[in-house]
């Protein structure tokens, strides 16, 4: 855990528990309402199938199922959301939650990929958001799901209010990703790692070939040499030889006395200007 004070600290609406028992009580209304329906029809085309017992029947699979199933989840989201925290630090956001095994994820800026904000059709009846912070890779996700369903590692239900946290955690991640002061001129360097000024280099040197004129290969072949032999001896691909030789682009100053020692001459008789 992070040993500084978070920035900005948080709970879920106990709207969220009203949202999922909504969700329930709908699911089983309707599985009631078919069970209702076969009791009717049982009663109507079934002599032996009585009111009385209809109705035993109907508080038996029905009604008390329906009690038992929403009573015990009240009770259950009540506390899920007393128990679900997050914490915006520095360098990481903490979210805390769980009833009967906690479970605390702690994600760091570095792996924050993306952030969602969803709301669904329940949540705009209480006005609710879900923040999912997507994380690289997907084990920490997998771990965390439940009933079968894959959750992101970061994933906040039943806010409010989804920008602040939102808000929060990108300006910590600006922060997180920010050039240190008095960096930027050692890192962003004109004419030494700029690439638009690396290839502008290489452009301009290859279109001065087209004014120079080499007798590299005259005085080669007069020594005896081979290209492959050349290259070796003054430390370059075989193709940066063949290239001089076809006067495509003027060597450095370097190189040409390399190779005007090797073929024993001057740099004035390897290169002409036309």
């Amino acid at each position: 855990m992070s040993n500084k004070e978070p920035s900005f600290t948080g709970t879920i609406s106990s709207d969220f528990r009203k949202k999922v028992l909504l969700k329930t009580g709908i699911v089983l209304l309707i599985i009631d309402a078919f069970l209702l329906l076969l009791y009717i029809l049982l009663i109507l085309f079934e002599p032996d199938f009585t009111p009385i017992i209809a109705i035993w029947v109907i508080f038996f699979s029905i009604i008390l199922p329906f009690i038992i199933i929403m009573i015990p989840t009240s009770l259950y989201l009540s506390a899920y959301v007393r128990r679900f925290s997050f914490s915006i630090f520095e360098n990481e956001i903490i979210i805390i939650h769980g009833v009967f095994t906690r479970t605390r994820a702690t994600i760091p800026y570095s792996r924050i990929q993306n952030i969602n904000i969803t709301n669904g059709v329940f949540d705009r009846v209480y006005g609710l958001y879900t923040v999912k912070i997507e994380t690289a890779g997907s084990a920490a996700a997998a771990s965390g799901s439940q009933g079968g369903v894959i959750r992101p590692e970061g994933y906040i239900p039943g806010l409010k209010d989804p920008n602040i946290i939102e808000q929060k955690i990108k300006e910590q991640i600006i922060k997180y990703s920010a050039i240190p002061s008095g960096l930027e001129d050692k890192i962003f360097k004109p004419e030494e790692l700029a690439f638009d000024n690396f290839i502008s280099y290489i452009l301009s040197k290859m279109r001065e070939g087209e004014f120079l004129e080499t007798r590299i290969a005259e005085l080669r072949e007069r020594a005896n040499l081979s290209v492959a032999q050349l290259a070796e001896k003054v430390g370059v691909p075989i193709q940066t030889i063949k290239y001089l030789e076809e006067g495509r682009y003027n060597p450095s100053l370097t190189l040409a006395l390399k190779i005007a020692e090797v073929l024993n001459c001057k740099i004035e008789d390897l290169f002409k200007l036309t």
